[in-house]
This record gives structure tokens, C-alpha cells and sequence, in this order.
């Protein structure tokens, strides 16, 4: 127990330590890092938040037109992404933002993410503070609302403590459940998950194997993209990425636990999905009750 303590403590004080070392280096971060005006900004309403998982060709996504969603990453790929016209969008994962200018499936991804909000003004899209001067290389806060958060420590069973996007938030291991936290922060009282399959260790292995094809995903991939996803899976071991599923599977219970701790409804709405620590329901069962 104390040695749980100590590890607890001592991950905190570095956290909060690489938070100010950071503050130091970047005296713009008060400003850039404002989130306040989020806080309780959807107070007992609900929300849909979208991975990118194939089941999410099963649905019809214009039944959401009224509704507050979340996307995440190469959503813009989605043939009904325009039409969803999204509140949030999400980019965590930093292998998105290691671009090569002479590679054309990285110019791809690049344009991929500037074009999130075309057609869509209103749209408020996070980034991780890190990549605050990749936000300012390639322009894209010209071409979006580019707010930003601060991952620090990793999230314990025994957090019942309160979020704030002010301040460094929890890292994880899919970006859907940074979106999770960001809903919690804005006082979101129902939390409804599509696209969550969490089956990207099928994608994974098939990568590994070059068998990557468009079933694993709630869009087309090309052939740049496959090369791409290849490339980044070839830097790291396929130990390292079951390690980091196997996380993301613990995350989704703790995220769960929390969010019932704190009565806020958190769903699995996907069509298909292997998540077993969320309970589940149809979308048509939230979004036309009998």
C-alpha cells in the first residue's frame, strides 16, 4: 500500500514538474492553454462521441444531425463526415504528427487534417500542447479553431478526483477516451460512444502482415495511408503495441467506473464492438424511444 502511495506521488510531482519545466519554455501557454470556457458548457446535456472503427458504416450518422458529436483523427474520411457537421474534434495520437514533406503519404495525412473544418466554421478542434509549433508550421489554426491540452500521468483505478483542461489531463491510449474526459469537463451528463470497436489490434497485426484493408475502418483507406500506418508500426515493436491495447482496454473500465462514481451515463452505442467493460444499447434505442 505504501509503495503504491510513493509510485502514485512520485508520478504526480513528475507530471506537475515536466508541466512547469514546459510553462518555462513556452510563456505562451497560459494563453494558448485556455480551456475555462469549456467547463460546464453542456451542463446535463449529452453527447456522441465517434471512433473511427468499421461498425460505424452500420449507422445512419444523419440522425445525429441535431445532436452535440465528437470525431476524431481521419474522420474526414468518413462519406458522411460533411453532412455531421461535428462540435469537437480530437487529435492525440503523435504519430500524426511526425511529417516527412518529401513523403507523399505523409502530405496526405497533413492534408487530411487541414481540411477538418471545411464546411464547418463553427468547429473547436484540440491538439496536444506539444504540437503547438506544428499547429504554427503548417497553419492550421488559419484554417480551424485550434484549442490545445496537456497530457501528464496516466489514469489509476483509484481517481475519483476532478478533471480540468486547464491543467494536464490524463494520457491515454486511443483518443476516444481523451474525448470522454473533455465531455466530463464540460458537463456532459450522458455519453454515448459509436465507432468504438476498439479492434485495432486486428489492424495492428494485419499492418505487420501488409494485409491492411478497408474493413478495418469506418472509411476507405489508401494506398498512401496503408504505407504510412506500415512505416510507423515498423518503429516499434508488436510487444509494445499489445502492451499499449491492453492498456487502453484497462482505461475504458476506469473511465467507466468514473464516470458512474460521478452519475454521468457513459454508453457503448457501436453496432459491433469487443469493449466489455461499458454496457450497451442501439443508437435507434437513444435516439427514437418508444
Amino acid at each position: 500500500m505504501r509503495k503504491h502511495l510513493l509510485r502514485k506521488m512520485y508520478n504526480k510531482a513528475l507530471t506537475t514538474a515536466f508541466y512547469y519545466r514546459y510553462k518555462i519554455k513556452h510563456p505562451e501557454l497560459r494563453t494558448i492553454l485556455n480551456n475555462k470556457k469549456f467547463e460546464n458548457c453542456h451542463a446535463g446535456e449529452r453527447c456522441f462521441i465517434l471512433g473511427n472503427g468499421p461498425s460505424l458504416k452500420m449507422e445512419d450518422l444523419s440522425l445525429l444531425r441535431d445532436e452535440i458529436v465528437f470525431t476524431v483523427n481521419q474522420a474526414t474520411r468518413i462519406p458522411q463526415f460533411r453532412e455531421l457537421k461535428s462540435n469537437y474534434h480530437f487529435w492525440a495520437d503523435q504519430n500524426f504528427f511526425k511529417i516527412d514533406e518529401n513523403k507523399p503519404e505523409d502530405m496526405e495525412l497533413l492534408q487530411t487534417m487541414c481540411a477538418v473544418a471545411d464546411g464547418n466554421p463553427e468547429l473547436e478542434c484540440f491538439f496536444p500542447i506539444v504540437q503547438y509549433d506544428f499547429v504554427k508550421k503548417f497553419h492550421l489554426d488559419e484554417k480551424m479553431h485550434v484549442n490545445y491540452f496537456y497530457t501528464g500521468d496516466i489514469m489509476r483505478d483509484d481517481f475519483r478526483g476532478r478533471i480540468d483542461f486547464t491543467k494536464p489531463v490524463f494520457g491515454f491510449g486511443t483518443v476516444v477516451q481523451w474525448c470522454i474526459t473533455l465531455a466530463v469537463y464540460m458537463g456532459f451528463s450522458e455519453i454515448y460512444l459509436l465507432g468504438c470497436d476498439n479492434t485495432h489490434i486486428i489492424t495492428t497485426i494485419k499492418s505487420v502482415l501488409h494485409r491492411n484493408d478497408d474493413a478495418d475502418y469506418a472509411y476507405a483507406v489508401s494506398e498512401n495511408e496503408k504505407k504510412r500506418m506500415e512505416k510507423m508500426l515498423a518503429a516499434s515493436s508488436l510487444e509494445a503495441y499489445l502492451g499499449s491495447y491492453l492498456r487502453t482496454l484497462q482505461e475504458y473500465r476506469r473511465l467507466y467506473r468514473y464516470c458512474t462514481d460521478k452519475n454521468i451515463t457513459l454508453v457503448n452505442c457501436s453496432a459491433e464492438t469487443v469493449l466489455d467493460s461499458i454496457p450497451r444499447k442501439r443508437l435507434t434505442d437513444v435516439l427514437l424511444p418508444e
